[in-house]
């Protein structure tokens, strides 16, 4: 592992720009604010450990990462708090900008990714000498995210009259129906009957 958490940003100087070649890196990543879901995230300021192995091909970098993190939930049914740990592998090809006969960057690179005109496709750009991983890892392990995570797949969930588990004690609640509570009231007023 490196000696800091750093940032998504992964610099290109241990990886030579010849086809073929490859670095591998084991390093840390601190969690941004807003990676996740409704009821499942990944806890700002922890850190994701990340086996990050960088190939040099043609067109760019091509990036492969193994990320483990862990994640923090409710049970969509009873609200109890879960944990557990995750991984999450991705692929993702980081392109050398275009350049001119001098090596000029032809058109200025306004992040890790821009989207191509004529398809729904992403491409990525190595900026700086450096590849951006944030976007690409966030994109990944919020698919993986569920929506609606369980504590257990048998779950009773809560009980609607009075908020506790139902797998807890007994939730045999007398209900009365509060149209029939003006009547109910009434019926207190009148004088006991005797038969």
């Amino acid at each position: 592992m490196s000696a800091t958490p750093t940032s998504f940003v992964v610099p290109l100087t241990h990886l030579q720009r010849r086809p073929g070649n490859m670095w591998e890196t084991d390093t840390q990543f601190v969690v941004p604010e807003d990676m996740g879901v409704a009821l499942a995230r990944i806890e700002p300021g922890s850190l994701m450990d990340a086996d990050v192995r960088l190939e040099s091909v043609l067109d760019g970098v091509l990036v492969s990462a193994d990320v483990d993190y862990t994640v923090s939930a409710e049970c969509s049914r009873c609200l109890e708090p879960l944990t557990w740990n995750e991984t999450t592998s991705l692929v993702e090809l980081f392109l050398y900008p275009e350049t001119d006969s001098r090596g000029r960057e032809i058109r200025a690179q306004g992040g890790a990714g821009d989207a191509d005109s004529d398809s729904e496709t992403v491409s990525r750009y190595v900026v700086d000498d450096c590849v951006d991983l944030e976007e690409v890892i966030r994109d990944s392990v919020v698919v993986d995210l569920p929506l609606k995570p369980l504590c257990d797949p048998d779950c009773p969930g809560l009980c609607p009259t009075c908020g506790e588990r139902l797998d807890t004690g007994s939730h045999d609640h007398p209900v009365t129906d509060p149209r029939w509570a003006a009547l109910g009231a009434l019926r207190e007023e009148l004088p006991p009957t005797t038969a």
